[in-house]
């Protein structure tokens, strides 16, 4: 530590206090409040537990992610998804056209089957009039859109509720969506991020999700991701060493910084030594609202549902976050219109298109991933408002015409299916799920990890799938329920 006292520029960290050595020290002398401990607890943990950086280069710079970034959208209260927006068949797959779908709300002169009434120009086909289908096309070019594909899920779930295990996130990044920040976001403070829960097997409480709702939230990741891999372990006795010597007051002040802030810190004091860290997590790398590309994406991030977005899609794709988890509310919507759904789908693939033209002006590959607790049944009355469009109106709830649908975008083209198919299981005349047709059609764990089992598949790892969910539900018919060739 005397060489410490030699550097000026290290009194704003290190100062002369106590020798104490542990957690237990700090607090039982009363030098640190359990908030004031905040960051420590994150940084000493991994320097403990990655000994093996010993062996590692000096201030190595944490990795971003090279596999697909993943985001997905957490519809809550029950949104439609299939006929309306995303197009549902039979057996035989979307143009397995059903006799009527008027519980899904379409009436006799918009059944898919008449001339115009079914759009394939994102590759998975949509209703023409899918509201979904339009916010994505408002915000998205030509060019972007022939380089989108997709896969509807024919799965049911239950209605309003949060206990719906529909969230694979946990399983993706353990399947290798990581970031060199953290590994998981979502804009709810949950355990998954969003609404839907993870299914209680994949959840890895060291990797809770970090909320992130404005762009100013990137600034203060601190006790998160791979922090730890900055130090090996001659860095890390330093800094432990630098810690007995602070007080809470000059804890608390390094606490209240932003992470460029403490990095800049910890560089000026000698305890890592790659500027190059600075310009990583500098404000103007990490926050959204600076980023030209996102406020060309995003064009009013003055508007809640924008600024979310994003802040999740911004850290996701730059790969500073494995997975990225946005909620949103609202969708519950079976209130005796049809407008009221109508708008919210719209704002829905709003976000989504604004998601895929960011990755293609960054020139990334994306994965959305759409969720909802529940479905939404129609009855026989049209709404003629301007947004209800002369649909049948919503009326109430029904899990058993719920479903999942993911879309792809491949910057260097659309990708190809590995078996011709856009949807996986099917429903019933009735407009239900056919909740036999696959493992995963009954069963939102077996759904969260056939998506999972779909990302691993992107990179030609679907092998993999019972090391990373802990087994296989599909067995030797996994092949069957696959969309996408690799990508890469």
């Amino acid at each position: 530590m005397s060489n410490l006292k030699k550097k000026p520029e290290l009194e704003p960290v290190c100062l002369e206090g106590h020798r104490l050595k542990t957690r237990r020290d700090f607090l039982s002398h009363g030098f640190i409040s359990m908030s004031a401990f905040t960051w420590m607890p994150g940084v000493l943990s991994l320097i403990s537990s990655n000994s093996a950086m010993a062996q590692a280069a000096d201030c190595p710079v944490p990795a971003v992610n090279t596999k697909t970034p993943v985001i997905i959208f957490d519809l809550a209260g029950g949104a439609n998804i299939p006929g309306s927006n995303v197009m549902a068949g039979g057996a035989g797959g979307q143009m397995d056209f059903l006799t009527d779908y008027k519980s899904l709300g379409l009436p006799a002169d918009m059944h898919p089957s008449r001339t115009g009434m079914v759009d394939t120009s994102l590759g998975l086909a949509f209703h023409s009039d899918s509201p979904i289908l339009r916010g994505i096309q408002s915000v998205t070019n030509n060019t972007v859109q022939n380089k989108i594909d997709g896969a509807l899920f024919a799965a049911s779930s239950s209605d309003d509720t949060a206990n719906n295990a529909l969230n694979p996130s946990y399983w993706i990044n353990r399947a290798g969506a990581q970031g060199g920040l953290s590994q998981i976001a979502g804009t709810r403070d949950s355990e998954s991020g969003g609404r839907s829960i993870a299914p209680m097997s994949s959840i890895n409480p060291s990797l809770r999700p970090v909320q992130l709702n404005r762009p100013q939230d990137a600034l203060g990741l601190v006790n998160i991701g791979k922090l730890g891999e900055l130090f090996n372990d001659n860095k890390a006795q330093r800094i432990l060493k630098a810690i007995e010597r602070m007080s809470e007051e000059k804890i608390m002040s390094f606490n209240q910084q932003t992470l460029p802030d403490q990095i800049k810190d910890l560089v000026k004091c000698g305890y890592i030594g790659s500027q190059d860290l600075i310009g990583r997590y500098s404000a103007d790398a990490i926050d959204a609202s600076l980023d030209p590309q996102v406020t060309q994406a995003f064009d009013n991030l003055s508007n809640g549902d924008q600024r979310k977005t994003a802040t999740i899609a911004k850290l996701v794709l730059d790969g500073h976050i494995g997975v990225g988890v946005v909620e949103k509310g609202g969708y519950d919507y079976h209130n005796k219109t049809r407008r009221t759904g109508e708008v919210r789908d719209f704002q829905a693939g709003e976000l989504i298109g604004r998601v895929m033209q960011l990755a293609a002006l960054k020139q990334k590959n994306v994965m959305i991933y759409v969720i909802t607790d529940g479905g939404v049944v129609a009855r026989e009355e049209i709404d003629n408002t301007a947004d209800g469009r002369g649909k049948y109106v919503w009326s109430g709830d029904s899990g058993q015409r719920s479903s999942a649908f993911m879309l792809l975008y491949r910057h260097a083209g659309r990708a190809t299916l590995r078996n011709g198919i856009r949807q996986i299981g099917h429903y019933k005349a009735s407009g239900g799920v056919e909740n036999t047709a696959t493992p995963a059609s009954n069963s939102s764990t077996n759904l969260a990890k056939l998506i999972t089992a779909n990302y691993l598949a992107l990179h030609g790892e679907e092998g993999m799938l019972t090391q990373v969910v802990g087994d296989n539900p599909f067995g030797a018919n996994l092949n069957n329920y696959l969309v996408f060739n690799k990508i890469d």
